[in-house]
Parts: structure tokens; C-alpha cells; sequence
């Protein structure tokens, strides 16, 4: 039913606006062997094989710089995951959103849709994952040529209740964030705190508030792109605990040449020492929590970290990267990452005694083709040097050889685009 009014809507705007339409999808389907990602693997794992695939079909609407909307529908799936005969609803909301300008240069944006703020530490799209990640919020825009602010106001529950009830989805209860953006000629500068409240079911239902506080720097050379990133991390989380962390980036990255650029950086992020957030009468937390930000983008791509998993000793990343652009359509790239924990991860098996804070060595080769405008073949190989303590933390053995390969597949056609001209 949702499909039919959608099209009617489309039809009515055709005979009555004059106005922008595009309409598009996407399919991307994706093979994986794991061997490794997520955790380390134990003697007796074998590796995993599958495809999953993501099919999304899209519709976007401008009328001249006063209102545009936006549809997305998707479909999310691993090969063979339902049974043949049967009728499983799979089809979701991916985005449905409108936006209509105030003022000349206020605009609000409301609705599900998809938040990516600077390098995306806070607020990143996790386009990787087939399901992405959307939220449902209204945006206050303030834009110009050279500065932007964007107040934005999310409030969430479960259902449309008679009465007040615990919210119990594993998202935020309501969160508030203001970011402020300015362009300098060879500078930018963004400033960004993030109010975000998350509610307890038990013992009661109270909503625990932490506030997130910081900032993003660059500098654009004519080779060299400078870039300096800073948080620091308040309040009180779903445990009571009292929060205080912090999260600095420092990145540089030199064109060496046309066809290659080399980054050099480092991701430090704070840890709560000694083991305690295991301890039930701890009343305090280290350890930084990066919101909805990338994962698989920042902290490795084989997501040993951040996802689905917030190490409780904190992270050290140290980083080197390659990109080599061999033509338009071909680009190569190489990632090292070494993995360290910030602070000390105690061995319960030996009284005051830690475990190195040596995580492990990671690296990632991954490849992008573009044969044609709306095709973009992928691919990757990649290999965890893993520790003791990384298996001790996560699981699975150092001895075992940890390593994944993927190739994915993403075409995206433009079915429709052009003016709608008034009848």
C-alpha cells in the first residue's frame, strides 16, 4: 500500500509542479570468507562462507531550492536465509525524509535518514553493512558559502502507547546535538556536542544522560592534508558509572605523487584501568564511546573493535596507509594498522599481573574497479596478527591463522531523471 500512495504521490507532482525527479536503485551483492573477522578463531572453527546482498530502490524530489524529499526502500538478506514457500516480510524503511526551507538560509530536515558529520568518529553512515543506519530526527540547518550549524532533536519509543513506557529498543531514548561548521581557504574547522540519553528497564526507568564535547581541524596543502580531531566524554551511563573519557585523532596524508598518497595517523581512544567495568562497585567509566560513528571505516576492516564490541581497556591505533591509483577506474589500497590497548588489561590468572597491551598487527588490501558509471566492483584480502591478550579479550586462539576475503559487486542505475515541467 505504502509503494501505491508513494507512485500517486509522484504521478500528482508530475501534472502540477515544476520540479526535479530522480529515481534509482541499488543491488550489491557480497561473498565473504571468514576466517577470523570479529574474533579470533579457535582450533576446531572452520571458515564461513556466504553472500549477502542489498537491494534498494530510491526516489528523490527537489522543487527549485524551497522542498525536496527523499524515499529509500531496502531489502536485506543472505542467500538462502528463507524458506522457499514461504511469505516473510522483508522489505523496510530505509529513509523517508522531506526538507523545506524556512528562511533564506534556515531550512529543517525531518524524518529517517542517515547522519555523517566530519571524518564520522561521531556520526558516520556504516554504509558497509548491508543494513546501513538511518535515524529518526529533525534538523535545524543554518547554511551559507563558507559556514553551517545544524541543530539536531531525536525523541524515540517503542510504540504508540496509551501511557508512558520504557523504551527498549537498543537505540537512544532522545538525543540533541549541535555541530557548527566553518571553511577557511586553506582551513575548516567544525565544533560539534552531542546530548544523548539512554533509558534503564531495570531497577527503574530512569533516562541517564552523557554529553560528548569536541571538535575537528584541517589543513589543506597543495600535497599534504593535515588533520586533528578531539572529544571529550561526560555524564552518567546506563550503569550509573560516571563517565569521563576522551578520543584525539592525529592524521597527515601526502600526495606523493598523481597516483599516490601515504597517511600517517593515530586513533587514541581512553580505557578504564585495572578491569573495573567488570567490578559491579565500580562507580566510574574511562572508557570512550564513539555513538554511532564508522567502525569498519576507522578501526580496521575486519571490525575487531567498535562493533558490537567497546574495548574496556580503551585502543591505540597506529596507522600507515597506501593509496595507489593505478588508472581513472582502478584504485589500490593498503592498511596497516597496530592495535594496542590504552590502558592495562589485568591476567586473572596471576595476581597483579597484566597482559601486554600489545593487541595485534592488522592488515587490509582492498581494491575498487569501476568498469562503468553505475558499476563499482570490490574486493579485499585481509590478516589479523593477533596476541594473547586479543584472544584473550575477544576470544579464539593467537596460534590460528586469521584472515577474510570478500568481493562485492554494487550497480546502481538511474531508472529516471529530468524536469517535471507544469501542465
Amino acid at each position: 500500500m505504502r509503494f501505491f500512495i508513494l507512485i500517486a504521490f509522484f504521478v500528482f507532482t508530475y501534472f502540477t509542479t515544476a520540479a526535479q525527479i530522480e529515481i534509482s536503485g541499488e543491488y550489491r551483492p557480497r561473498v565473504q570468507i571468514r576466517n577470523g573477522v570479529f574474533r579470533l578463531p579457535a582450533p576446531d572453527d572452520t571458515p564461513s562462507i556466504f553472500i549477502a546482498q542489498r537491494s534498494r530502490f530510491n526516489f528523490h524530489y527537489t522543487f527549485e531550492d524551497k522542498f525536496e524529499t527523499h524515499f529509500s526502500f531496502q531489502d536485506v538478506r543472505v542467500w538462502g536465509d528463507q524458506n522457499q514457500l514461504s511469505d516473510e516480510p522483508s522489505v523496510g524503511v530505509f529513509e523517508a525524509w522531506a526538507q523545506i526551507k524556512l528562511f533564506s538560509k534556515l531550512s529543517l530536515k525531518a524524518g529517517r535518514q542517515e547522519l555523517l558529520y566530519d571524518d564520522g568518529y561521531l556520526f558516520g553512515t556504516l554504509n558497509w553493512r548491508e543494513a546501513g543506519r538511518s535515524h529518526d530526527l529533525g534538523i535545524f540547518k543554518w547554511e551559507d558559502s563558507t559556514f553551517q550549524a545544524h541543530l539536531g532533536i531525536a525523541f524515540n519509543q517503542n510504540r504508540a502507547a496509551l501511557f508512558d513506557e520504557p523504551y527498549t529498543n537498543d537505540y537512544y531514548k532522545n538525543m540533541q546535538f549541535l555541530w557548527l561548521h566553518k571553511d577557511y581557504e586553506k582551513l575548516s574547522l567544525s565544533l560539534m556536542a552531542v546530548n544523548r540519553g539512554l533509558q534503564k528497564v531495570s531497577p527503574d526507568t530512569a533516562v541517564n544522560y552523557t554529553q560528548t564535547l569536541g571538535g575537528d581541524i584541517k589543513y589543506f596543502g597543495s600535497n599534504l592534508t593535515l588533520t586533528g580531531i578531539g572529544y571529550y566524554q561526560t555524564g552518567e551511563d546506563l550503569q550509573d558509572r560516571d563517565v569521563s573519557a576522551w578520543f584525539w585523532s592525529l592524521k597527515g596524508e601526502m600526495k606523493v605523487s598523481e597516483k599516490l598518497k601515504i597517511l600517517l595517523g593515530a586513533d587514541m581512544l581512553s580505557g578504564t584501568k585495572n578491569g573495573l567495568l567488570d567490578e559491579t562497585t565500580n562507580t566510574k567509566s574511562n572508557t570512550f564511546d564513539i555513538l554511532y560513528g564508522f567502525r569498519h571505516r576507522h578501526f580496521g576492516i575486519m571490525d575487531y573493535f567498535y562493533l558490537g564490541y567497546t574495548p574496556d581497556a580503551g585502543l591505540q591505533d597506529l596507522m600507515l596507509k597506501f593509496t595507489y591509483k593505478h588508472s581513472p577506474k582502478f584504485t589500490s589500497n593498503l592498511d596497516i594498522h597496530n592495535f594496542y590497548s590504552q590502558t592495562n588489561v589485568p591476567d586473572p590468572s596471576a595476581t597483579n599481573t597484566d597482559f601486554t597491551s600489545h593487541l595485534g598487527v592488522e592488515v587490509d588490501y582492498h581494491f575498487s574497479y569501476k568498469p562503468y558509471d553505475m558499476v563499482t566492483v570490490q574486493g579485499g584480502y585481509s590478516q589479523m596478527f593477533g596476541t594473547e591478550t586479543l584472544a584473550y579479550l575477544k576470544g579464539g586462539s593467537e596460534d590460528e591463522i586469521s584472515n577474510w576475503f570478500w568481493l562485492q559487486v554494487s550497480i546502481k542505475p538511474v531508472l529516471f531523471k529530468g524536469n517535471v515541467n507544469k501542465q
